[in-house]
């Protein structure tokens, strides 16, 4: 189990945090294609979709 507030830790390897240490460059670049509806509550991030991050949040 992650060190991090990861509330999925069993995905977590799909989230953005992992995504930028591995390098997947063109993976993580289609995750921010969309409009951003979520923040991540650890790094701040912002993604459109709650599962790409650890601690997502709803961008009012």
């Amino acid at each position: 189990m992650s060190d991090n507030n990861c509330v999925d830790p069993d995905k977590h390897h799909l989230h953005i945090c992992e995504l930028k240490a591995k390098e997947l460059n063109e993976e993580v670049r289609r995750l921010f294609e969309e409009p951003p509806h979520f923040v991540c509550t650890n790094c701040g991030v912002k993604v459109s979709r709650a599962e790409n991050v650890c601690a997502p949040k709803a961008i009012d």
